[in-house]
């Protein structure tokens, strides 16, 4: 409530009005006028996800640019891009879902050295002849890189033996 007049004066009762006011798309009222919006949904808005030449999938299985109806966090997310997914269980204190080493599962290798090399880069156009080709290396498995509750690790250790010591680590029971 204004506690004085445009014009100086005070306000009392008889002098200032109130009652009234307006709302966005909320229909007629004794007291409040409805005033529209002003927005057109036109479909796109910004710019969007196009699956093209130049972009891959997450997920080869998944849907490409997956809007989320909830959040993808970790001990909530049990999909990726539609696609069951159980790699953000493993963000909690429950023992069983707990990855103690980061381990590296995929190695992808862009050759554009041997691209370069190879004459494919156009050093006045600033072009690729041929792009790149991307490859996916094999790695050998690391077993310490893999630990589980049953078999959580190897020690390796001295004695007076002139032969170091191999020991595995003790299952993990709670």
């Amino acid at each position: 409530m204004a506690i004085q007049q445009v014009n100086g004066s005070v306000v009392t009762k008889s002098s200032t009005n109130n009652n009234g006011g307006s709302v966005l798309n909320g229909g007629s009222t004794a007291e409040l006028q409805s005033v529209d919006l002003g927005y057109s949904n036109v479909g796109v808005f910004g710019s969007s996800v196009i699956d093209g030449t130049n972009t891959d999938k997450a997920l080869s299985a998944g849907t490409f640019s997956y809007s989320n109806q909830n959040p993808v966090a970790k001990r909530l997310t049990n999909t990726l891009s539609g696609v069951n997914n159980s790699y953000l269980q493993s963000g909690a204190s429950v023992p069983g879902n707990v990855r103690s080493i980061h381990k590296l599962e995929v190695l992808r290798t862009r050759k554009l050295t041997t691209a370069i090399r190879a004459g494919d880069w156009n050093i006045y156009s600033g072009q690729w002849a041929t792009e790149p080709s991307v490859v996916v290396d094999t790695l050998v498995s690391d077993d310490a890189a893999s630990p589980s509750r049953n078999m959580p690790g190897e020690l390796v250790y001295k004695t007076g033996a002139p032969v170091p010591v191999q020991d595995d680590y003790k299952p993990k029971t709670n």
